[in-house]
C-alpha cells in the first residue's frame, strides 16, 4: 500500500480515498495499518489529505481516531441511513445505534475529521414524518454535507430478492425508483424534493460550514507546507481558483453575503485549503438542489438511468 501512496505521490496527487465499504472492519487491521501511514505522511511532510468510508461506531475507538487524525485523515463518509432507529433496527444496522448519533458524530470531529453522511429515503419503516426527523437531524448534527438518496435496489442483493418475493420491483419508463414504496410514490419523492430543498439552502449550508470551521478544521493537525504547492505552477493554479470563486460566487453569485462571511472567517484563520474546499463543495451542492428543481436529469441523484441510491438494507 505504502508503494502504491509512492506512486499516486509522484503523480502529482493530493488528495486519496480509501476505497473501502468500511475502513474499521477490521478493527486489529487498521490498528496495525495506522501507524505506517503516519510514518510514511511524516516521512514526506503530509503531501496526502486522506478520506474514507466506515461506520458510525468509529466514534467509539479513540485509539484509532488519534492515529487516523495523525495519519491525515480529513473526511470519514458515514452511512448513517436515517436518523430513526426503528428503521436501523430493521436493516440490522445496529452499529449505528452504539452511540447516539449527533454524539457519534461530535466525537468524530473532534478529531479534525469532517463527517459526510449517507441518508435514504423510501424505507419500509418511513412515515410521513420522517422528512422532518431527517432535518432535525441535520439541525442537531450540523454535517454540512448529505447525500439524500431515494432508495433503489440492484439485481444480486437481499434488497433486491426481498422486494422480488413481495412482488414490490417495478420497472416502469419515468419512474424514480424501481421500488414499490409502502408510502405513496408522490408522497416519497415530496419528502426528498423537501430534505435537499432545505438541507442545500444556502444560508442553512454556510452555517453548518461555520460550526465545522470552529468545532472540526480547528482541530486538524497543522500540516507542514507542501513545497509543490508553492511552485509557481501551483501558486498560479491556487490563485486562479481563488479568483475564479471570488468572481463567480462572492461578485456574481445570489448568495454573497453567506460566501463573504465565510471567507472573511477562514482566510483570516489561515484555513485557505479548508475554505477553497468548503466554497466549491457548498456551490456544487446548491447548484445540484437547484438543477434537480429545474428537471436537469444529469445532477439528480435518482432516476433509472443514473442511479440515485444503492442500499444493500437486508445486508
Amino acid at each position: 500500500m505504502l508503494g502504491e501512496l509512492d506512486r499516486l505521490r509522484a503523480g502529482g496527487a493530493q488528495s486519496v480515498y480509501f476505497v473501502d465499504d468500511n475502513f474499521i472492519a477490521n478493527q486489529k487491521a487498521a490498528l496495525a495499518l495506522l501507524p505506517h501511514l503516519v510514518d510514511w505522511q511524516r516521512r514526506h511532510r503530509y503531501p496526502l489529505r486522506l478520506a474514507c468510508e466506515a461506520t458510525l461506531n468509529l466514534a467509539t475507538n479513540d485509539a484509532i481516531l488519534a492515529l487516523m487524525r495523525e495519519a491525515g485523515f480529513v473526511t470519514v463518509f458515514c452511512g448513517i441511513e436515517t436518523p430513526e432507529p426503528e428503521a436501523l433496527r430493521a436493516m440490522s444496522k445496529q452499529q449505528n445505534l452504539r452511540l447516539p448519533i449527533v454524539e457519534a458524530v461530535e466525537r468524530i470531529n473532534a478529531y479534525g475529521m469532517e463527517v459526510v453522511s449517507g441518508i435514504i429515503i423510501g424505507l419500509d419503516t418511513d412515515s410521513p414524518a420522517t422528512a422532518d426527523r431527517i432535518l432535525d437531524f441535520v439541525r442537531a448534527s450540523r454535517i454540512p454535507i448529505l447525500t439524500i438518496n431515494i432508495l433503489y435496489a440492484l439485481p444480486k442483493t437481499p434488497l433486491w430478492a426481498r422486494l422480488e418475493r413481495a412482488g414490490r420491483l417495478r420497472e416502469e419508463a419515468g419512474r424514480e425508483s424501481n421500488v414499490d414504496f409502502l408510502l405513496p410514490y408522490d408522497t416519497v419523492l415530496d419528502m426528498w424534493r423537501r430534505c435537499i430543498e432545505t438541507v442545500y439552502e444556502p444560508e442553512f449550508l454556510y452555517a453548518r460550514y461555520a460550526h465545522t470551521q470552529a468545532h472540526t478544521f480547528r482541530r486538524r493537525k497543522r500540516y507542514p507546507v507542501d513545497l509543490r504547492r508553492l511552485s509557481p505552477r501551483g501558486l498560479r493554479r491556487g490563485l486562479g481558483v481563488l479568483g475564479r470563486l471570488f468572481w463567480r460566487l462572492g461578485v456574481r453569485g445570489d448568495y454573497r453575503r453567506p460566501f463573504w462571511r465565510m471567507a472573511v472567517r477562514m482566510l483570516a484563520a489561515g484555513r485557505f485549503e479548508q475554505f477553497v474546499h468548503s466554497a466549491l463543495v457548498s456551490h456544487h451542492l446548491i447548484e445540484f438542489a437547484r438543477q434537480g428543481f429545474a428537471g436537469m436529469p444529469e445532477p439528480s441523484f435518482y432516476a433509472p438511468a443514473r442511479v440515485v441510491a444503492v442500499l444493500n438494507a437486508d445486508a
